[in-house]
């Protein structure tokens, strides 16, 4: 069996932390009136993460666009770019998936520091078991791939022992990190203060990456 047509579960981790923090940089921040840093913090990571309409609608009603928060597009663009040879309807098939299990994600922000203008957020965000999602993708596609498939039925079985592994993802606790923010006195929301290590530390957190 070609080693590339299984190779799917083993680049997630690293696809999906692309994913976000592409979707991360590329946001413009609102125009919050009075904005609290916690709930600023925490309308990013529902938005982006849980995929949550409600804070999605905050968000862009305070001037940031609607391409920022389409993670599923995010996600399944990196798919296709990462070496996974994915079509982009097999792509969207996986993203669907994966982003199904991630709205059941729980997020809760608190502020921990406060100053001038700077603060540091407290995040609690469920976390998922990515190591056991991965094993059972692979033993579904062991389970059901044929030897004498042709390339179209190998490729059809990877994809969907992928997205069925990952539709099921299961939560194993919380993990709380800390994400430092700074007030913007121009748009009037606290921004992460920086934006890409907010993005790899929500992704790697949620995933249970070390």
């Amino acid at each position: 069996m070609n080693s590339s047509k299984i190779r799917f579960p083993v680049i997630f981790v690293g696809i999906f932390t692309a994913a976000i923090l592409v979707a991360l940089y590329m946001s413009t921040i609102g125009r919050m009136e009075r904005a609290d840093a916690a709930e600023s913090i925490k309308l990013y990571c529902d938005a982006f993460v849980r995929q949550d309409e409600a804070a999605q609608k905050q968000l862009m009603s305070y001037g940031a666009p609607t391409d920022s928060f389409n993670m599923k597009a995010a996600f399944s663009n990196a798919l296709q770019t990462a070496g996974a040879m994915l079509s982009p309807e097999e792509a969207a098939e996986i993203a669907d998936s994966y982003m199904e299990s991630l709205r059941n994600a729980t997020v809760e922000t608190m502020v921990s520091e406060q100053g001038n203008g700077v603060a540091t957020v407290e995040v609690t965000v469920t976390r998922f078991n990515m190591i056991a999602a991965r094993e059972k993708a692979s033993s579904l596609m062991r389970q059901r791939m044929k030897l004498d498939g042709t390339p179209e039925e190998l490729r059809k079985t990877a994809v969907e022992a992928t997205a069925e592994a990952y539709r099921e993802l299961e939560p194993v606790g919380t993990v709380t990190f800390y994400v430092p923010a700074r007030y913007n006195k121009e748009t009037r929301i606290w921004d992460p203060a920086d934006p890409v290590q907010f993005g790899f530390d929500l992704s790697k957190q949620t995933m249970g990456v070390e």
